[in-house]
């Protein structure tokens, strides 16, 4: 019936086309980075669950401890592979005398409860 010959319309449903693709690619591209924001998110997650599972199993261990179950609180305290955790542990063990273990014990229990609160 009626065709137009005017390279008006060509160049129109050209830029149309090439809009229609860049946006689909855009949409592509943008979906692709939150999916990967959301992967790297739940690995963080994961990884706080795990240390603070393990600070609260070292936390009843050290608060219901007995002499034979020391070996097992620093076989913990390995495991976990926190340098704060371990030089804390270090200190109370090498305490000297009661009143420094009973002070040195106050500050590893607070950083087991930052451990649990904060991560």
């Amino acid at each position: 019936m009626f065709t137009f010959n005017s390279g008006i319309l060509d160049k129109t449903k050209l830029f149309s086309n090439f809009l229609l693709i860049l946006l689909v690619a855009g949409n592509i591209f943008f979906s692709i980075q939150y999916i990967e924001s959301i992967k790297q998110q739940n690995a963080v997650q994961s990884d706080n669950t795990t240390t603070r599972i393990q600070a609260s199993k070292l936390l009843k261990l050290f608060v219901d401890v007995s002499y034979s179950d020391r070996v097992s609180l620093e076989n913990d305290v390995i495991q976990m592979n926190d340098a704060d955790i371990t030089s804390k542990w270090a200190i109370f063990v090498a305490s000297a005398d009661a009143k420094s273990a009973q002070s040195n014990a106050v500050i590893l229990m607070k950083l087991l409860t930052n451990k649990l609160l904060l991560n």
